[in-house]
C-alpha cells in the first residue's frame, strides 16, 4: 500500500503502485497514476490527467500538469494531459504543463534532471537524458531531443526545436532552431560542436566528420542548399546525417553561426585537443 502522509490530499481518482511515497502537504488532483518507487518528497502538486513511471523523485513545490499559460486554452478543458517517464529528478519549483490542445500530451522521456524552478511549458515533448540547469525555460510546443544540456537561466521561444547532445549556454536565448551537436554560447548564434558532449558519449569516431559538415555548413560562406548537397557528396557518417536531416526539416529556420574565440578562448578547437593529440 502507498505511503502517504497524514496531511497530503489524494483524490479518489488517483492510481498508485503499491510502495509510492507521498510526502507532507502534497496534492493530487484528478486522474494521476503513478507508478512503482516514485517518491514526492512534500508540497508537490500534480493535476491530471497525468501518468508518471517509475522510480521518479519529486521535490518539493514541484507542479506538474496544471493549465497551460496560454491565452487561448480553456482551463475547464483536461485535454491530452502530460506524461512523464521513468527515473526522472525533478528539483524545487519545477513547473510542467500539460497539453493545451489536440491529441498529444505534453511529455518528457526517462533519467532527466531537472534543477530547480526550470519550466516546461504546455504541448513540449522532452527526450531522455536531458538535463536543464536553473530556470532553464522552454516555451510551448517546443522539442528537445536526448542528451540536451540547458544552461541556467536561457530561454527557448516556443515551437523551436534542439537536436540531440546539443547545448544552450547559460542566460542564453535561441528563437531558432538548433542542430544536433551544436552548442550556443552567444545569444541566437551557434558557436561550436559540442565536442565535450560526444566524448562523454563515447562517439569520438564522428567528431572528424561532424566537424567537416559543420565548417561546411556555418564556415564555408556556401548558401545552405549548395552546403546541404557538399556535405551529402562527402559523408556517409550516421551523425552527420542525423544533422543534415535536422535542419532539412526546420520550419523556423536553423540558428545562424558566431565567432565567439576572440573573448571566449576556451572555445577554440585546440582547446578540446586530447592530451593524445587526438581530436
Amino acid at each position: 500500500m502507498a505511503q502517504i502522509h497524514r496531511t497530503a490530499t489524494v483524490d479518489d481518482q488517483a492510481q498508485l503502485a503499491e510502495d509510492v511515497v507521498v510526502g507532507p502537504n502534497c496534492v493530487i488532483e484528478g486522474a494521476v497514476k503513478i507508478g512503482a518507487g516514485t517518491k514526492l518528497i512534500a508540497s508537490v502538486y500534480l493535476k491530471g490527467p497525468l501518468t508518471l513511471g517509475t522510480g521518479n523523485t519529486i521535490y518539493p513545490f514541484a507542479t506538474i500538469g496544471l493549465e497551460a499559460q496560454d491565452w487561448k486554452a480553456d482551463p475547464n478543458n483536461p485535454g491530452p494531459g502530460t506524461i512523464i517517464g521513468n527515473d526522472n529528478i525533478i528539483r524545487e519549483g519545477v513547473s510542467i504543463h500539460r497539453a493545451s490542445r489536440g491529441i498529444h500530451p505534453t511529455s518528457v522521456g526517462n533519467h532527466n534532471y531537472l534543477m530547480a524552478c526550470s519550466h516546461i511549458a504546455h504541448d513540449c515533448i522532452v527526450g531522455s537524458n536531458c538535463m536543464f540547469a536553473n530556470s532553464a525555460l522552454l516555451g510551448g510546443h517546443c522539442q528537445v531531443a536526448d542528451r540536451v544540456i540547458l544552461g541556467g537561466n536561457c530561454g527557448v521561444q516556443q515551437f523551436c526545436r534542439i537536436g540531440r547532445m546539443a547545448m544552450l549556454g547559460g542566460c542564453e536565448g535561441m528563437t531558432a532552431d538548433l542542430p544536433p551537436f551544436c552548442m550556443i554560447h552567444h545569444t541566437k548564434q551557434v558557436s561550436a560542436l559540442n565536442l565535450i558532449g560526444l566524448r562523454r558519449a563515447g562517439l569520438r569516431q564522428h567528431i572528424k566528420p561532424l566537424r567537416e559538415a559543420f565548417d561546411l555548413y556555418y564556415r564555408s560562406g556556401y548558401p545552405a542548399s549548395k552546403s546541404l548537397a557538399l556535405i551529402d557528396q562527402q559523408s556517409d557518417d550516421p551523425l552527420v546525417k542525423e544533422f543534415t536531416t535536422f535542419i532539412r526539416q526546420s520550419e523556423r529556420g536553423v540558428t545562424g553561426y558566431g565567432e565567439s574565440f576572440k573573448h571566449r578562448p576556451w572555445l577554440k578547437p585546440e582547446f578540446y585537443q586530447d592530451p593524445s593529440g587526438e581530436s
